[in-house]
């Protein structure tokens, strides 16, 4: 999949190519996932919280961290996890 935005810069760049293990959909441990939230597909690092939500976080510190809730779940799905990054060579 290619990266598309500066929401991840720092570990990611726009243009940046990703390798996405579809096999791999469960946000444990914590990691860099391609997800599906409200039909439209995101990069974003998971993290699980207190009372079953997630945290989905950029690594640009420009962009605040997002909550979903369990009861906002249904509009949420993670693709797969972001195994390799392909990237240009400056």
């Amino acid at each position: 999949m290619k990266v598309r935005g500066d929401s991840m810069d720092g570990t990611l760049a726009d243009g940046d190519w990703v390798l996405v293990d579809r096999s791999s959909r469960d946000p444990h441990p914590e990691g860099v996932f391609l997800l599906l939230v409200h039909d439209e597909r995101r990069i974003k690092r998971v993290q699980r919280v207190a009372g079953g939500a997630w945290l989905l976080i950029s690594d640009n510190p420009r962009y605040e961290k997002e909550l979903i809730k369990p009861h906002d779940m249904k509009d949420v799905a993670i693709l797969g996890w972001c195994e390799i990054r392909v990237g240009r060579v400056l």
